[in-house]
């Protein structure tokens, strides 16, 4: 199999562990968050190998970083995490948008607030749960 089949299947084994119910930007967030621990951690898994010269015949260590993250409790603590931020986000953004007297540009500065805030929050939940370095 190629790199990218096996981002393919990493992208798809996530899909199946997100909470179905959630809105489409939970769902994404979940899944940006996830990716990026995953990608980070093989990493480690391949540099770990390649100093060790263990790379003959061995699992891919996306597949190795997939699995252990599936496994640890991570899942679970990013997914509430992730659910809380956005949510807090949306709920935010539709008392803001009642109370606004005038569009257009008050909207879209507040949204790019907003934006700033989710993201700034992603960033840390997802530094917060990565996985143990090999």
């Amino acid at each position: 199999m190629s790199k990218w089949s096996y981002i393919v299947h990493t992208f798809m084994m996530l899909r199946m562990c997100q909470a179905s119910g959630s809105s489409s930007l939970e769902n994404n967030v979940q899944l940006i968050s996830a990716v990026v621990i995953i990608f980070e951690h093989s990493f480690f898994v391949f540099d770990k190998r390649r100093y060790l010269e263990d790379q003959r015949g061995s699992v891919p260590s996306v597949d190795v970083a997939l699995e252990q993250y599936i496994a640890s409790p991570h899942v679970v603590a990013v997914k509430k995490a992730v659910r809380a931020a956005v949510r807090t986000c949306q709920g935010n953004s539709s008392t803001w948008k009642a109370k606004l007297p005038f569009g257009g540009f008050q909207k879209k500065e507040k949204q790019s607030i907003q934006c700033a805030e989710l993201i700034k929050t992603v960033v840390e939940i997802t530094l917060e749960h990565r996985l143990p370095r090999p």
